[in-house]
């Protein structure tokens, strides 16, 4: 598998402004998840990550209905307090990459409820971002492709890639994606639920889908099979 080697701050936990969080349409993002959150936003964790000539920079954002970061200590009512996800915080993350003269080039990757780079298999040539969403009934995955060699370009956004639950026959976990592989021909494929080729349920749970096998041709991704998808059956093109 290729990886990075990606620095971590858990650093300031400052309260976020549009000022100290932002700048240009990072702020339309910030301003979001302000309003999403109806409480104090707080920058709890930066990670920096080299790619080539640019560092992809992941923001971790806390919402907090009430209390107070002092010294890196959360405060409720004046007293220290546990932070308890889904309870008295949520976290949200959103991306941007800069170049080696530290100016951003990419303002927005995306923004959910996780965002990390993937650990794609070796000698994939591109960075890939996986943007995360969690809803009640189920979880919603994408994938921001880039170029950075020569210069950045956004390749593509593959929505609704396999997770491990939906790839592995039910073995596996709905919030973490099956990810590329690579064919006997030594292709770079991604599989992803679509609703090509059927017929439009009326939710989630009625809508029956296809998977699709897309594979990495230069800078772009073709697709090259369509297939009825089940989850007991199952298995990645060969």
């Amino acid at each position: 598998m290729k990886s990075y080697k990606t620095l971590t701050a858990l650093f300031f936990l400052m309260q976020c402004s549009l000022i100290q969080c932002s700048t240009s349409a990072h702020a339309d993002v910030v301003s979001t998840a302000q309003d999403q959150c109806g409480g104090n936003l707080w920058v709890v964790e930066i990670s920096i990550t080299p790619v080539d000539d640019y560092r992809a920079l992941i923001s971790k954002y806390a919402c907090t209905k009430g209390g107070a970061f002092i010294d890196g200590q959360f405060y409720e009512g004046g007293e220290p307090a546990e932070l308890f996800e889904n309870g008295n915080v949520e976290y949200s993350y959103a991306g941007q990459i800069i170049d080696a003269d530290n100016k951003i080039v990419e303002d927005h990757v995306g923004a959910g409820d996780a965002l990390h780079i993937d650990e794609v298999p070796s000698g994939f040539p591109h960075l890939a971002f996986v943007v995360s969403r969690w809803g009640a009934s189920n979880n919603y995955h994408s994938y921001v492709i880039y170029s950075t060699f020569p210069k950045l370009k956004k390749i593509t956004v593959i929505e609704r890639p396999l997770s491990k639950f939906q790839a592995n026959k039910k073995n596996g976990r709905e919030r973490t994606v099956d990810g590329f592989y690579i064919n006997k021909a030594g292709d770079y494929l991604i599989d992803r639920l679509t609703t090509k080729g059927t017929d439009l349920g009326t939710s989630n749970a009625s809508q029956k889908w296809n998977v699709e096998t897309l594979k990495l041709a230069g800078d772009q991704f073709i697709s090259v099979n369509i297939r009825q998808y089940h989850i007991d059956t199952y298995t990645r093109l060969k």
